[in-house]
């Protein structure tokens, strides 16, 4: 079981990366911002943040300038990569609402202020058993940033996806659309169930990946959330002609 939630996690990583890179190079065609903010929050949260900031904590660089150096790094990547998640819904969903906007900024002003004090906490202690009850207050609150913006763009996407559902009835949506909608909210939504059992495990004091229950609902979020990424960015033809064929069935 604790190799299937590692193999989870890892999937999901190596799928954000594949989707981050393609949404890359798909904003380099267009030349539209959405993509870009996406694809570049993907990557910074995947590839650059979680893996310097663990890099950082490792036994033999706990404590060195080069960890702590990696380690704040790391955490300012995730940090940005938050943001980044945060802008792309509001420039796609709301681009013309003020509170969208006035909710970016106190959104980045949290994710700065997480990262300094989870930095300032992380220097209360020379070993992880010291640092931990410092440190454990800020991971939930920067868990509990992702599961916003990833709850927000999930909420909005799937409203959108309601009122394409609407107009296909009318022939008047792409069935495409209205599918990638569906899935990037089931996406949101296991992001944000997968972020909530961690946090609850650090609440708790328990290590979910030593322990059977929240091990199988973050590896189970997980896969959802790597398939419904795979699926709506980079879709086999097969599941693009079936919900083709779907739609005209309906």
């Amino acid at each position: 079981m604790r190799l299937l939630g590692i193999l989870s996690l890892s999937a999901m990583a190596l799928s954000g990366v594949g989707v981050g890179l393609r949404l890359l190079a798909l904003g380099r065609r267009t030349r539209e911002q959405p993509e870009l903010l996406m694809g570049l929050g993907l990557l910074l949260v995947a590839v650059l943040g979680a893996p310097l900031a663990a890099v950082g904590r490792l036994p033999g660089m706990l404590g060195t300038a080069p960890g702590d150096f990696l380690f704040a790094l790391g955490l300012a990547a995730t940090q940005l990569g938050i943001a980044l998640f945060c802008a792309f819904t509001s420039r796609v969903f709301r681009r013309d609402a003020l509170w969208a906007t006035l909710l970016l900024v106190v959104v980045a002003a949290a994710l700065g202020a997480e990262w300094l004090g989870l930095l300032h906490a992380s220097e209360r202690g020379a070993t992880m058993e010291q640092i931990l009850p410092h440190t454990r207050p800020w991971g939930i609150a920067i868990l509990a940033t992702l599961a916003f913006a990833f709850g927000w763009t999930g909420c909005e996407s799937f409203a959108y996806y309601r009122r394409l559902r609407r107009q296909l009835a009318l022939g008047l949506a792409d069935p495409i659309v209205a599918n990638r909608m569906l899935l990037w909210a089931v996406a949101g939504f296991a992001t944000v169930g997968l972020c909530a059992v961690i946090a609850a495990c650090m609440l708790s004091g328990l290590a979910p990946l030593r322990h059977v229950l929240p091990l199988g609902v973050i590896g189970t979020a997980a896969l959802l959330a790597s398939l419904c990424w795979l699926l709506a960015f980079a879709p086999p033809a097969p599941y693009l002609e079936a919900v083709r064929r779907r739609a005209l069935a309906q």
